[in-house]
């Protein structure tokens, strides 16, 4: 069975956890999701069984929205409350600092990738050598801050901020940057994933409602594919598609373009070129 499913994680359970849960729940051994969050973290966890996981890549590039609690003045190994406690440094900002925040924010370009992250270097997850005691100078990665909101600070120096962000961008490491330009320490300690691109968290289901009713959730690919350039083909299109053949098409180049039939089914990924529609991911089986 080919189909997506929003997924909105609780505390605790690990994002290759939910995969876990999710085999038993469909009885299906096919399962993948875009966009790992950690643990502690919670929110929309995008699900794809059976053939849609070939395109979960086209949704990794999607821009996420994240609702953060920032605990200023102490900062742990990992960046959130599983790590122990490594700085500590008494928070106390001028309201300036305040003011200038969200500007300084979204003209972030570049941001350190976390030790305690699943990057590889030289050929090793880098959390696997802060674990073994090896600190790394980490690289830095190319940032997009698209909007960027403080939504409360409480007395006991507790800042809760939404964020959208570009792919690739550790909240963990946005939270530690914010603590910075306050003059002082931080950690993450508390993360929801509230949106991918336009799909919001509100239509997403637990793993305890799912046990209930198991397709109750499942989302149409022209939904979540909205951001790439779409065609609807003819049944001879269809045919020569799904047989991996091209076909004449008056659409412009492009290197990226979603396939579908007249009822919406999609038949997968192809691209334009020279007049050609040629198939790049070719979909086929029973879609929920």
């Amino acid at each position: 069975m080919n189909s997506f499913i929003p997924i909105d994680k609780e505390a605790g359970i690990s994002s290759f956890g939910v995969i876990s849960a999710l085999r038993k729940i469909l009885k299906i051994r096919k399962i993948g999701h875009c966009g790992t969050l950690d643990p502690f973290a919670t929110g929309l966890l995008i699900c794809a069984t059976g053939q849609y996981t070939r395109l979960l890549g086209y949704l990794e590039q999607l821009d996420k929205t994240y609702e953060a609690e920032l605990l200023l003045g102490k900062q742990s190994a990992t960046g959130d409350p599983e790590g122990e406690i490594i700085a500590e440094k008494s928070p106390e900002v001028d309201s300036a600092s305040w003011e200038t925040l969200r500007d300084k924010v979204l003209a972030l370009s570049m941001l350190p990738i976390p030790q305690y992250s699943a990057v590889k270097i030289e050929g090793k997850r880098a959390y696997r050598y802060a674990r073994e005691g090896h600190i790394l100078q980490m690289p830095m990665r190319e940032v997009k801050i698209l909007d960027f909101e403080l939504l409360s600070i409480t007395a006991d120096h507790r800042v809760r901020y939404r964020a959208t962000v570009s792919k690739g961008t550790y909240i963990r490491a946005l939270s530690e940057y914010i603590a910075a330009e306050l003059g002082t320490v931080g950690m993450t300690t508390a993360l929801r994933r509230t949106a991918i691109s336009g799909f919001g968290i509100s239509r997403a289901v637990t793993l305890k409602a799912l046990q209930t009713d198991p397709h109750q959730a499942s989302i149409m690919p022209r939904e979540l594919l909205s951001h790439l350039p779409s065609i609807t083909i003819s049944d001879n299109q269809e045919r020569l598609f799904l047989n991996g053949n091209s076909s004449e098409t008056d659409l412009p180049e492009t290197p990226t373009i979603a396939v579908y039939i007249e009822d919406d089914t999609l038949l997968g990924i192809g691209k334009v070129d020279a007049g050609k529609l040629l198939p790049t991911v070719v979909i086929s089986g029973e879609t929920q």
